[in-house]
């Protein structure tokens, strides 16, 4: 330490004025044993006493002296404003070595508390894996509950009953648009990532959107409820009643219900800025749907009608009036990948009838055990033609025969 003081200590400082030499006033003394030099020698007028300093005699020397040149300049340290770093020897240079000599089994600085650390940081993990709080396995169990295939309600005569459960599914239409989600698209709930990882059960207000998933799982399996509790299970749901859709998600958690609001600053839709859908914890007003005809010449007609299974109808919010709609332009990222955005919103034609974005069926589990749904059914089979009477049918009358009087 003591050498690195002196040696910055000689070193310059960057910037500062060059030092000036300080004149000696008073000539030196001769060393004893030495002449006295002659007079005219250069020798004789350095020991020659000087005037004393500041008086006019001074002055006018210093006036007739020769403009001093300026000190050459210095080069630049290699980081200015920092004076430049000295080596040294001693202990700091020793620890240096040491640390490029001493292989990795030699103790030095903390290791205790390293060591320590290191066994608590081992401690702690393996508890948390053996209660199953890592968050690998946080994720392995939310996907294996969210995608575990459920079973469908199986109709016996063909309508939709309280109480059963379905499949929500937007049909296959063409998108004008170029990238889009082609094919039959199920609503499905999508929780967030990071909190469905801190908790064990599913998050209050959870999203919604639309994916390819023609297999039922835990997370596009709707069950039909009543409102108020009046209909009970297996009465037939008809047209223009209002109902409930609730889901558990595939856990044993409490139902989540199909719920949308108005629009506002704080909660909009992600993407195209319309009425959001979400998943409430509690039924309210919210949470009531109607099912109507998609045809509007017919749609008063078919109210009060039992709504089919499988077959095409909107899903109109009571609350506020706009139907359910599926965007398969905008896709949304998941946790479960690239899935079209789902909203509120009644898409109108130049006709003032609802486009295809607002048409969806409730599906039921297949009756055959090779089938899931009842998708996957195959199409029934087309009416024989029916026959045309040939020439030699004596039920066909004659070509240009009149017809008898009794004809008319």
């Amino acid at each position: 330490l003591r050498l690195e003081t002196r040696a910055a200590r000689r070193l310059p400082v960057p910037g500062a004025a060059p030092p000036r030499w300080r004149v000696r006033s008073s000539p030196r003394a001769p060393l004893p044993g030495m002449g006295v030099p002659a007079a005219g020698s250069r020798a004789g007028e350095a020991g020659r006493p000087r005037p004393p300093p500041g008086g006019q005699e001074r002055s006018a020397a210093t006036a007739r002296r020769p403009a001093r040149a300026p000190p050459l300049s210095r080069p630049a340290p290699a980081y200015p404003g920092r004076r430049p770093v000295v080596k040294a020897t001693g202990p700091t240079v020793a620890a240096d070595m040491a640390q490029n000599l001493y292989g990795p089994g030699v103790r030095m600085g903390n290791w205790n508390e390293d060591v320590y650390l290191e066994e608590e940081l081992l401690r702690d993990f393996l508890g948390r894996r053996e209660k199953g709080q890592l968050l690998v396995q946080r994720s392995r169990r939310l996907k294996e509950t969210l995608l575990r295939q459920t079973q469908l309600s199986v109709s016996e005569d063909g309508y939709i009953h309280f109480g059963h459960q379905v499949m929500v599914v937007s049909p296959d239409f063409p998108e004008p648009a170029d990238l889009f989600l082609a094919g039959d698209l199920s609503l499905c709930l999508t929780p967030d990532e990071i909190k469905a990882h801190l908790a064990d059960e599913l998050e209050v207000l959870c999203g919604l959107s639309a994916a390819r998933a023609p297999v039922p799982v835990g997370r596009n399996t709707f069950v039909v409820l009543s409102v108020d509790g009046s209909d009970v299970d297996g009465q037939v749901l008809r047209f223009g009643q209002s109902f409930c859709l609730g889901t558990r998600g595939g856990m044993a958690s409490k139902l989540l219900f199909l719920s949308s609001d108005h629009r506002t600053l704080l909660r909009p839709s992600p993407r195209p800025w319309l009425q959001e859908v979400f998943l409430a914890a509690e039924p309210s007003p919210l949470s009531c749907w109607q099912a109507a005809w998609p045809d509007p010449q017919l749609r008063l007609e078919q109210e009060g009608a039992p709504v089919p299974a499988g077959a095409r109808l909107l899903l109109r919010h009571r609350h506020s009036g706009r139907a359910l709609a599926v965007h398969r332009h905008l896709l949304l990222r998941t946790y479960f990948g690239r899935e079209a955005e789902v909203a509120a919103h009644t898409h109108l034609d130049a006709r003032r009838v609802e486009k295809p974005q607002n048409h969806w069926l409730l599906v039921t589990g297949s009756p055959r055990p090779d089938g899931a749904t009842l998708r996957d059914l195959p199409p029934p089979p087309l009416p024989a033609p029916a026959p045309t009477p040939g020439p030699c049918d004596p039920s066909a009358a004659p070509r240009g025969a009149s017809p008898g009087p009794g004809a008319a």
